[in-house]
């Protein structure tokens, strides 16, 4: 794509009922131009932004040592942040993708040295199967951009596992909770129990001493992210074991949206993981479910809106190719935010979940497709799934 202007922020005025919020298209200079996805979105107070590797952003060279890919990885994060006048302070939750966890606390190291002490976003630190292009790690964040509205959570001593890293149990962004990851540890004795559904159990009692001290209850969760592990990957039995513990934590119809994967490594020794979004507007919270859908004991099946915000569900699509399977899951999400009076042009974040990264270039061809004009920021990942690949998009009105 040839830009033709000189500017760093593109500011998109919509005339569309559709698109009420006004939203910045961030691009900064030391990209290379042509990308099917936006470096950054920001969208009223709210900064997402694109998974950043290891790489140069411009020429694609690669250094060598995960704390020098971590630094680059960080840095690019910061052309982001500079470009929509933001700095690392701004920053209120990360997922760190690793290519192999026995980098952690080299990676632990180096990217904790981008952020003052008192200022460490939530964080979730997984280990993927295969990141794109041969990167080692893969750093998605989102950042706020009015600090006096950026609030840590601290958890009642005992009540959640003491931070392994640079991370904060739970940041408020506004009237948005991002909570950290959560195994099953007990956060009294460290012990790990050691059966699934154990483990599930403890993850959801850790994740609500989050949600507790910030004021709010489970109910209140609008989206989350359940990673596991198992060697026979949705074919064993874990996923099975996790949901039937799972789906007594909300009563049914009030779960929050949800996207499930398998892993190849969690932290430390546990077998499941849990993150959350939550929202203390309840006066604007809502479910968008298809009527085909009908009410699910773990996932909201199409959406939640919080506020203007909406949280979709990952979804998977039919076909017998790749190609097809991308385009119906993208037909998926363009119903679920037709329900909501949305669609495309309000998606602003978009995470693809492939089977093989060797899609990477089918599936670009796709996005832009469906995303010709002002495409949302993205990070795609490889993942341990029956489909060849997921989608999961956050959309504003």
């Amino acid at each position: 794509m040839k830009r033709t202007i000189p500017v760093l922020v593109l500011a998109v005025a919509s005339a569309f009922a559709e698109v009420r919020n006004a939203r910045q298209f961030i691009y900064p200079p030391e990209f290379a131009p042509g990308r099917p996805y936006s470096p950054g979105v920001l969208v009223g107070e709210t900064l997402y932004i694109a998974g950043q590797v290891d790489k140069d952003p411009k020429t694609g060279a690669q250094p060598a040592g995960i704390e020098t890919q971590t630094r680059l990885a960080m840095t690019n994060m910061g052309h982001v942040l500079r470009a929509a006048r933001m700095d690392y302070s701004n920053v209120v939750t990360c997922h760190v993708q690793l290519k192999d966890m026995a980098n952690y606390k080299a990676m632990n190291d180096a990217y904790g040295s981008f952020f003052s002490p008192g200022e460490y976003p939530a964080r979730t630190t997984l280990e993927f199967p295969g990141l794109p292009g041969g990167a080692n790690i893969e750093v998605t964040c989102i950042a706020y951009r009015d600090k006096s509205r950026i609030k840590p959570v601290v958890p009642a001593e005992g009540t959640f596992p003491k931070p392994g890293g640079p991370y904060r149990a739970g940041v408020w962004a506004g009237d948005t909770l991002y909570v950290s990851g959560t195994g099953g540890r007990d956060p009294k004795g460290g012990t790990l129990d050691p059966t699934i559904e154990g483990q599930t159990k403890q993850s959801l009692a850790n994740a609500n001493a989050v949600i507790a001290a910030a004021g709010l209850e489970m109910k209140d969760t609008v989206f989350t992210n359940v990673y596991f592990l198992d060697p026979n990957g949705y074919q064993g039995t874990t996923y099975g074991k996790l949901n039937s513990v799972y789906r007594d934590a909300f009563k049914l119809g009030l779960a929050p949206s949800r996207a499930s994967f398998c892993l190849s490594k969690l932290p430390g020794t546990i077998s499941v993981e849990l993150t959350f979004i939550a929202t203390r507007d309840r006066a604007n919270k809502g479910r968008v479910v298809p009527d085909s859908a009908g009410p699910s004991p773990t996932s909201s099946n199409g959406g939640v809106m919080a506020s203007d915000t909406l949280y979709t569900s990952g979804k998977s699509g039919n076909g017998a190719t790749f190609e097809e399977q991308m385009r119906d899951s993208i037909r998926s999400i363009e119903g679920i935010l037709k329900l909501a009076g949305m669609d495309l042009r309000n998606v602003v974040d978009a995470h693809v979940y492939l089977k093989d990264t060797a899609h990477m270039g089918a599936m670009d061809t796709i996005f832009r497709e469906y995303f010709p004009n002002h495409p949302p920021a993205r990070t795609t990942l490889q993942v341990i799934q029956q489909q060849q690949v997921q989608v999961q998009v956050v959309a504003v009105r």
